[in-house]
């Protein structure tokens, strides 16, 4: 969770102590320059970090076991992190990971061992299976992430203020003194 204070709210609040219009937008200017660069990395070195991250970890985690199981569709194992990072930093970023998945099973996990090309045809059709699969996973899990946001933007119910309770208040408070 991040704090961010945006210049131009309290641009009136600077200019009633004295200073000028212009002195205020050249400093808001200064101020908002580093922190789009850093909300720039923010929203798209991260998530790719990560994204890498999961992905190398999780095709060294079968590379290592998969001469153990001796098991077919191990790629299947690559839905985790795909649901993780679609949840985390949505749909986007998932298909790079459905991408770099594809292209990791492939290299490592099929054969011919450390190369792109997939020698057997019913393991080039469950990569393509995985593919969109994967895909469509990737819509509806970041799809649910967001039903938050689809909230906030439904229409709020008028709840009273504090000025109208208290005009109440007092109108209750004048019909028992009256009452007595």
């Amino acid at each position: 969770m991040s704090l961010r204070v945006e210049p131009e709210r309290f641009a009136g609040a600077k200019e009633s102590a004295g200073q000028s219009a212009a002195q205020s937008a050249a400093r808001g200017a200064a101020a908002s320059a580093p922190a789009s660069a850093k909300s720039f990395a923010r929203r798209w070195f991260t998530p790719i970090t990560v994204s890498l991250a999961l992905v190398g970890f999780t095709t060294l985690f079968l590379w290592a076991i998969q001469p153990a199981l001796q098991q077919d569709h191990l790629i299947f194992i690559y839905f985790v992190p795909t649901t993780l990072i679609a949840i985390r930093y949505g749909s986007l970023s998932a298909m790079g990971v459905i991408i770099a998945s594809s292209l990791a099973a492939a290299y490592f996990l099929y054969g011919p061992p450390f190369s792109f090309a997939v020698g057997n045809k019913l393991e080039l059709m469950e990569l393509i299976l995985f593919s969109m699969l994967a895909l469509l996973a990737s819509q509806v899990v970041s799809g649910f992430a967001n039903d938050s946001d689809v909230a906030k933007r439904r229409p709020r119910v008028r709840t009273e203020g504090a000025k109208d309770k208290l005009m109440r208040l007092k109108a209750f408070v004048r019909r028992l003194r009256a009452g007595r």
